[in-house]
């Protein structure tokens, strides 16, 4: 009866940590790729405001959405992008009247 009882508990204890194991696997995987698709996220969400604001907003605030723009493209380690919408900014500002 002890050796069932030891099987058994052996059993459920090795079966714990493989479920332990591959959950813990699982959500650090699962983790890693969200924190990875927040910047990218950030990103299409300010291009979606500086377009709008092409279509519906002023200069001044094209200006201001182009600067928000190249502030994530800076959060998201992309530096040509981040550039290029710093250049798109200083037009945008510059077409406003925003000294630089």
């Amino acid at each position: 009866m002890d050796v069932k009882k030891f099987r058994t508990m052996a059993l459920i204890v090795g079966l714990v940590l493989v479920g332990y194991t591959t959950l813990t696997f699982l959500g650090t995987a699962a983790i890693g790729s969200k924190a990875q698709t927040v910047p990218t996220k950030v990103v299409q969400d300010q291009v979606a405001q500086y377009n709008f604001a092409v279509k519906a907003g002023s200069k001044n605030d094209r200006c201001v959405q182009a600067g928000l723009v190249a502030s994530a493209f800076t959060q998201a380690k992309d530096e040509p992008n981040h550039e290029e919408w710093e250049r798109i900014r200083q037009d945008d500002c510059k077409a406003a009247g925003v000294p630089q």
